[in-house]
């Protein structure tokens, strides 16, 4: 593995962080749990992991269902590829300033 494409990789294990930090964020704060959600993290989270916006049209998705988690292994495949590719454009487009 290149160079490069070793810190593309590392940039989507980051997304997929992201998304795994959402979930056992969303397990911590589940409907049934004396803790509450805070809507300014929830909106952070949404503004770091963008494809977490498709959860909402799977509404028939039990909470921590294995449906569930594998919406969220999707989710989190996605936006690790989100963040590889802005990485690499990013990096393409600081190259053809020089």
């Amino acid at each position: 593995m290149s160079a490069r494409s070793g810190v593309s990789f590392r940039f989507a294990l980051l997304g997929i962080a992201v998304t795994a930090a959402f979930v056992c964020y969303q397990l911590v704060t589940d409907p049934q749990s004396p803790v509450g959600r805070n809507s300014e993290l929830m909106l952070l989270f949404v503004a770091l992991c963008p494809p977490s916006l498709l959860s909402l049209s799977f509404n028939d998705v039990e909470f921590g269902s294995n449906s569930f988690y594998i919406l969220w292994a999707i989710i989190g495949l996605l936006n690790g590829a989100l963040y590889a590719s802005l990485r690499a454009f990013i990096w393409n487009r600081l190259k053809k300033a020089d």
